[in-house]
């Protein structure tokens, strides 16, 4: 299927590196993808798993996406967090800075800068208390996966596999939180 490309940089407040290891579910990242055939060499993805034993990134390309559309998945998913979390308001913008943040995650003392992060379920993440196992966290992306995102995806062909030997110069991203939520 031919896809256009769509510039999001207006909505990116910064950038800042970090290893395809501190990448979790829900962040959005940056890179540059080498390969054959390969229409979007930077994409802008949505992280809905990093499966680091297949050294894999799954995603949504939001490059190929109108502003309007990745607002319309935005509240799709706000909407349907109900799936896997108590939480309503699952967009947030952390920062490992904050005194609050939970210092026993995976992905810890990587990422200096706030970034922009959708609280997806996420391996050794708590939730109600208990961090999740892994079998758990992909239990519940592929409910959401199921609930939710499966037609979206369907209807926008966004969704992508990357493979992390083809990654280089990875960027978590800043992105306009009130921009998408509007």
């Amino acid at each position: 299927m031919a896809h256009q490309k769509y510039n999001h940089n207006r909505r990116i407040q910064g950038l800042q590196p970090a290893k395809i290891k501190a990448v979790s579910p829900g962040m959005i990242v940056r890179f540059k993808y080498s390969g054959e055939n390969v229409f979007d060499k930077n994409p802008l993805v949505l992280v809905i798993w990093n499966d680091k034993s297949d050294n894999k990134i799954h995603g949504i390309n939001l490059n190929y996406l109108q502003e309007s559309n990745i607002k319309a998945i935005m509240k799709k998913i706000t909407k349907g967090a109900g799936v896997y979390s108590e939480d309503k308001n699952i967009i947030t913008e952390q920062d490992q800075d904050d005194s609050k943040y939970d210092d026993s995650l995976p992905y810890r003392n990587i990422l200096r800068e706030p970034y922009t992060r959708l609280k997806l379920p996420t391996f050794r993440e708590k939730r109600e208390g208990n961090p999740l196992s892994k079998a758990e966290a992909q239990k519940q992306i592929k409910m959401l996966h199921t609930k939710v995102l499966k037609t979206l995806i369907n209807r926008f062909d966004v969704y992508r596999s990357y493979h992390t030997s083809k990654m280089s110069a990875p960027k978590v991203v800043r992105y306009d939180i009130e921009g998408l939520l509007k």
